[in-house]
């Protein structure tokens, strides 16, 4: 292979994209969700994706990149997380550029989207994969005759190595919101570790956050335009009770999510939003 390539193919019986680089980096997209299921660089597997995962298209997937739109977890009339994250998305196309290669999928959604959500939008995902680094950029377009608002996320399953020494730098002293314990205000004291549950909203860091573990560094940023970050982990006691995942798999991911939830992102007819999240291996 001289330059990336991407193949379609079956999945576990999901449609998806597999992008390859000429180093052995790798990607797969399933057209089920526009969600990301595997990033290998460096030769390790980056994303985490539950083997109990639900793959029929009757439940979101546990793993992976799920897209969280337009609605986050249950602030609002719609399904938890929205209807983009179980619903196909049409695959659109592969531009290589350079070393780089981005593919795209599209989510037209004609209104009314949902009874309590009557609005026309227009989504889509482009997934950019270059040596050692992944960027997934969402965007959103008003195509109806009517203003409204969406929150969201990019839910991003990242493999961990070694629970045990496992830590999320660069959230130090960073206020957020405490999920886990009733939405409690609390201030981050170190350095975010595996073990007891984690469900936290942070505003997003100036910064890139650290992943380091026993496969390395992995730095992970998020445009401006997503002002949130949420954490999520969770934990040994939640995680028996989940039945798409093992019991011990807490110890194997972390979700780190590039987010817009405490303010909802209001578009107006023919308006458009974008938003990255860039993960890249550093070491």
């Amino acid at each position: 292979m001289t330059q990336p390539q991407a193949a379609r193919e079956v999945w576990r019986g999901l449609a998806c994209t597999r992008i390859t680089l000429p180093n052995g980096d790798s990607v797969r997209v399933s057209d089920f969700g526009a969600q990301v299921l595997s990033w290998r660089s460096r030769g390790h597997e980056r994303m985490f994706c539950s083997e109990r995962a639900v793959v029929d298209g009757s439940a979101a997937i546990r793993g992976g990149v799920p897209v969280c739109f337009p609605q986050f977890n249950a602030r609002g009339p719609l399904p938890k997380h929205g209807l983009a994250r179980r619903t196909t998305w049409q695959y659109q196309s592969a531009e290589v550029q350079g070393e780089a290669i981005t593919a795209r999928w599209q989510w037209d959604a004609a209104a009314p989207l949902h009874t309590d959500f009557p609005h026309a939008l227009r989504a889509e995902l482009a997934v950019t994969l270059s040596a050692d680094q992944l960027q997934i950029t969402l965007s959103a377009t008003n195509t109806g005759d009517t203003a409204f608002a969406f929150t969201g996320a990019l839910h991003t399953y990242l493999v961990v190595q070694g629970a045990d020494m496992a830590a999320l730098h660069g959230l130090e002293g960073a206020a957020f919101w405490d999920a886990a314990k009733g939405f409690a205000p609390a201030v981050q004291q170190g350095a975010v570790a595996l073990g007891e549950e984690v469900d936290r909203v942070y505003a997003r860091s100036s910064q890139p956050l650290e992943l380091c573990d026993a496969a390395g560094r992995l730095c992970i940023s998020q445009d401006a335009a997503w002002p949130e970050t949420v954490v999520w982990n969770p934990g040994p006691a939640l995680c028996i009770s989940l039945g798409d995942m093992q019991p011990t798999d807490w110890m194997r991911m972390l979700c780190v999510e590039a987010a817009a939830i405490n303010q909802p992102v209001a578009l107006h007819p023919g308006q458009h939003w974008q938003a990255a999240q860039i993960l890249q291996v550093v070491g």
